[in-house]
């Protein structure tokens, strides 16, 4: 069979449902969902011995995210025990059309934490399976090209002169400086991973009544976005812009110590992983830095810049106070 992108809802047939899921489909229902990078479409597929298949299929059409996503499920973690990725059935790319995937959907069991209040015991959870995902790929790769890092910075140094402009704030300075010790620190490849990249709380599953096992979905990496770096950034972005402060100040000492002994990692030592940690927490300025970028968002997502912004400015004070 030719391997090929589904693009719509009409391609969608029972012959192509059973190739994929291996038994014959009597019928099946659709239900157009939605996204916001894609297309999102739930389908209950009746098969042949009597039993029922609950299937989430994304359609992606364009060039924006490339193969990562495909890859994410199909190659990346394979060979990897329980990874928290949820299962995939199948999964098409084609350069310049996009990209499906078709995947188990949980929905009737699992939610999304965008309306869940963060826990110790959800940041436990997801430090352990984060630990498990980056000593997967650990220093697998040398440190990203000098490009990657230039790509990265030209997309989030706009933003900087957007917020002196809106809160009347200087920023330059201090961007200057984290960018000049970023660039030092990311061209050394040690504590470097595959990273997820944008594990905010809408691409993180959780069972509708426990903490664990978590699942993340949706590495969409943009052209410019850093895929394989300092691994502690994947956990601070989880964290600092996110969590309110309050219970960040409780649970981050704990949670990024599980993390680090998660990854048990020979040659990686504490010290390095702290010092890794509070260079990712200044990272965590590039959130309100990209919303800023781009004059449509730096008014229409000022309310949750403001927070993100006040949150990551606060995690760095106290760091700086020694505390």
């Amino acid at each position: 069979m030719p391997r090929n992108v589904i693009q719509g809802q009409s391609e969608i047939s029972a012959s192509w449902l059973s190739r994929v899921l291996r038994q014959r489909v009597e019928r099946f229902q659709v239900v157009p969902g939605h996204g916001n990078w894609s297309r999102q479409l739930t389908i209950h597929a009746h098969l042949a011995d009597g039993s029922a298949s609950a299937l989430r299929l994304k359609i992606c059409l364009g060039d924006t995210f490339g193969r990562s996503e495909v890859d994410y499920y199909t190659r990346d973690y394979i060979g990897m025990h329980d990874a928290p990725i949820v299962l995939c059935l199948d999964a098409q790319y084609e350069p310049s059309v996009g990209y499906h995937l078709l995947l188990e959907d949980l929905e009737p069991s699992h939610r999304d934490r965008r309306d869940v209040d963060p826990s110790m015991a959800h940041g436990l959870a997801v430090a352990q399976s984060l630990g498990r995902m980056h000593r997967h790929h650990w220093e697998s790769m040398g440190a990203p090209a000098e490009a990657s890092l230039n790509r990265y910075f030209d997309e989030v140094r706009p933003g900087v002169a957007a917020i002196e402009s809106a809160l009347g704030v200087p920023m330059r300075d201090r961007f200057e400086r984290h960018e000049r010790a970023f660039r030092e620190r990311w061209a050394q490849p040690l504590g470097m991973s595959l990273l997820h990249g944008d594990l905010n709380p809408t691409n993180i599953l959780t069972p509708n009544s426990a903490e664990a096992p978590v699942y993340f979905l949706d590495r969409q990496p943009f052209d410019w976005s850093l895929t394989y770096g300092v691994a502690a950034w994947d956990l601070a972005y989880f964290m600092i812009p996110w969590w309110p402060e309050p219970l960040r100040l409780e649970c981050e000492a704990t949670v990024l110590r599980h993390w680090y002994e998660t990854l048990d990692a020979p040659g990686y030592s504490w010290e390095q992983a702290k010092a890794d940690w509070r260079l990712s927490v200044e990272q965590c300025l590039s959130v309100p830095l990209e919303w800023c970028s781009k004059p449509a968002t730096l008014e229409s997502m000022r309310w949750l810049w403001e927070v993100q912004l006040a949150r990551v400015e606060n995690v760095i004070a106290s760091q700086n106070s020694g505390a």
